[in-house]
């Protein structure tokens, strides 16, 4: 069985030429292991921060399980790693083999940790859109909060002799067709301006606290302001 694996990762690896990403409309699922050889496209991972205190990967260092739509296809319970410093997928095959799959062939997926389940869609690496590729979608109602993570390496951060990986993450609404970056309450207030007085009362009574720092913390407001809109 090691062999089977191993021989459909080297003939895909060095037949299968990259293919535009194209966004799949009620994918089919996969369940048969047999199959599996369908998403091995992509390349070889390798360790390359050992010397980097922390690690370059979405919640945790271990690999999580998830679903994973890839050419049009989903297949579920994958076992990967989200790598948001590089902004791929790290895709275990077996013991053996580990690779970083084609990211122009993923459209979206799921990867679930501690009970919560985060969808990540692929937008893309248009260089001038104010946000690319992977991104996690927290609310997905008509005016949508995507939230961007991504690791950096802070030189000499611990103890003046190693380098560590930090966590960032940005937060973006989609209005009216256009992305616009927020940071906390005064630029919400401000992207919902045609309610902001409901959308302002609203919060005030009750009581919510809306922060850059935890996300999830615009979802409420945001799912009013779409009732208000209906």
């Amino acid at each position: 069985m090691k062999r089977f694996w191993s021989f459909c990762f080297a003939i895909l690896f060095l037949f299968t030429a990259f293919r535009p990403y194209q966004e799949a409309i009620a994918a089919p699922v996969t369940d048969n292991p047999q199959e599996d050889y369908l998403i091995m496209n992509g390349k070889l991972w390798r360790n390359l921060y050992l010397g980097i205190k922390g690690n370059p990967y979405f919640m945790t260092g271990e690999f999580l399980n998830g679903d994973i739509t890839f050419n049009g296809r989903v297949f579920r319970d994958r076992i990967f790693k989200y790598d948001t410093y590089n902004d791929e997928i790290v895709l275990w095959i077996n013991t053996s083999t580990t690779i970083i799959l084609n990211k122009e062939m993923v459209s979206e997926f799921n990867i679930n940790y501690l009970g919560e389940k985060y969808h990540i869609v692929n937008l893309g690496e248009d260089t001038t859109s104010i946000i690319s590729g992977y991104v996690n979608v927290y609310y997905a109602g008509p005016t949508p909060l995507y939230v961007k993570y991504r690791k950096e390496i802070e030189i000499l951060a611990v103890d003046n002799r190693y380098d560590l990986f930090i966590d960032l993450h940005r937060s973006y609404i989609k209005k009216d067709g256009q992305i616009l970056q927020v940071s906390g309450k005064g630029e919400l207030l401000k992207i919902l301006s045609d309610r902001k007085d409901d959308v302002k009362h609203y919060i005030k009574t009750n009581k919510l606290r809306v922060t850059k720092k935890e996300p999830r913390s615009f979802i409420p407001v945001l799912e009013y302001y779409d009732k208000l809109r209906q």
